[in-house]
């Protein structure tokens, strides 16, 4: 088996402490390229979260697998790179996104395989350690391009299982510009048979139109009988530029195979929103423990010379817990990310005549606890150096801001949340206005020491 070094484990904390855009409590590599979340599991009592990764530069090539492992979703470890392109092979231009895999002999990586950049992808699988940390050499192909004359573009595959069977997904393009979900039985997780086009645009409202969906998951929700389809909304502009517009659900009926119909069947009974903010794209969620936990990609709203400059991309947001409540998906950070705060917590009332506002530090936990139901209306506005208002980062009801450096999540209780990215300064402090009463409670968040990885 084969694997490469893991950067110096104090280079992000150093990097953090020089560079005011890069985050304390947002752990990833100190330098390179970040993207998608992949292969989210949990074993052995660790959770790994790996990822879309380029180690050699701020640019999105060159596309490995990065790895963290974490036993508390807090205590981050970044593990050895788990996958690499190699020099032939079904993924020698990229180990693009995917899913982590089971069978009797232990996980096995299972992504997108490219070879070239034509939209087509082989599902690749690759055998892993017991303990996720070593991977290879050797590639196998699932499954090519669909022999599907209307499949243009093929990527991220995605496993679950219906009926007590196990079937994939993968996200697609077509011939006629719609975008699709296809699917496979894939009861043999070596070797998978194509279905067809499960789901297209032109089945579903327009708020999810698309030339390509990405990273689809489809995720159970039992008390409310349904399921929620995530889907990534993929296009080209008029100069073929690649757009990423937004992440979305399709809530669906999922009808089990049967002796008639042996494939699974959706039926389409509305959409969501999985984040507003402009920065989300690309999460992935792992059923576990009864409950729906999400991590996504924040991705940069710098120029990519500015990227270039800073010698890194990208940011893996906190787990969040995904709910289904009256037809709207709801995520708050999972319990655990409370262990990123530090010190005591600090309290002001705001929304008064003589208070209305509260001063934040750059990297915060804050909870706003309003005097009537759903949240308080808030302004979260950035500062100059001299503590005057610079711009209004964000605008709206809230109930939770977690703020680190350039990357705000703000959660609200009766809708999905937002992500941002934002371009910082040294000394960087934000002010949160209300516009009624309420009383503003925060913590510090304490500064990830990566811990070097294990030896083996």
């Amino acid at each position: 088996m084969t694997t490469s070094s893991p950067h110096d484990s104090p280079a992000a904390t150093l990097r953090s402490s020089t560079d005011p855009a890069f985050p304390v409590a947002h752990p990833r590599p100190a330098s390179g390229w970040l993207n998608d979340p992949n292969g989210l599991c949990r074993v052995d009592g660790v959770w790994h979260v790996f990822f879309q990764y380029n180690p050699d530069s701020a640019q999105h090539r060159n596309v490995h697998w990065g790895h963290l492992s974490s036993p508390d979703l807090v205590a981050w470890t970044e593990e050895p790179v788990a996958l690499a392109p190699p020099e032939e092979g079904p993924d020698r231009a990229g180990c693009w996104s995917g899913v982590m895999g089971f069978d009797g002999e232990g996980p096995v990586a299972v992504y997108s395989g490219v070879q070239r950049f034509d939209g087509s992808s082989r599902v690749t699988l690759v055998r892993g350690s017991s303990d996720l940390r070593r991977w290879g050499p050797d590639r196998h192909v699932a499954a090519g391009m669909p022999d599907d004359e209307r499949v243009t573009a093929v990527r991220d595959p995605f496993l679950l299982t219906i009926g007590g069977r196990r079937w994939a997904l993968q996200g697609a393009g077509l011939a006629d510009g719609r975008a699709a979900v296809l699917l496979y039985d894939a009861a043999d997780l070596w070797h998978w048979t194509y279905c067809g086009i499960w789901l297209d645009s032109s089945e579903t409202p327009a708020d999810v139109d698309a030339e390509i969906w990405e990273c689809p998951q489809l995720v159970p929700f039992e008390d409310a009988g349904c399921w929620a389809l995530i889907i990534c909304r993929w296009h080209s502009d008029e100069d073929g530029v690649t757009v990423r517009n937004s992440t979305r659900a399709l809530l669906l009926d999922v009808a089990e195979p049967t002796s008639d119909d042996p494939v699974p069947r959706p039926t389409v009974r509305s959409t969501a929103a999985v984040d507003d903010g402009d920065s989300f794209y690309a999460p992935q969620v792992l059923v576990h423990d009864d409950r729906a936990l999400l991590v996504g990609w924040a991705r940069e709203e710098r120029s990519q010379e500015a990227s270039d400059a800073a010698g890194w991309a990208g940011l893996l947001t906190w787990p969040r817990e995904l709910f289904l409540r009256d037809g709207r998906l709801i995520s708050t950070p999972a319990p655990e990310c409370e262990g990123w705060r530090a010190g005591e917590a600090l309290r002001h009332r705001i929304g008064t005549g003589t208070s209305p506002a509260v001063d934040l530090p750059s990297a915060c936990d804050a909870l706003v606890e309003a005097d009537t139901p759903g949240g308080a209306s808030v302004r979260l506005i950035m500062l100059d150096d001299h503590g005057d208002p610079l711009e209004t980062a964000f605008s709206g009801r809230a109930e939770r801001l977690v703020i680190d450096h350039s990357i705000v999540e703000i959660y609200r209780p009766d809708d999905a949340p937002c992500t941002l990215r934002v371009e910082p300064h040294d000394g960087q402090l934000w002010r949160l206005e209300a516009e009624e009463e309420a009383t503003v409670t925060w913590w510090e968040l304490r500064q990830w020491s990566p811990a070097p990885s294990a030896p083996y």
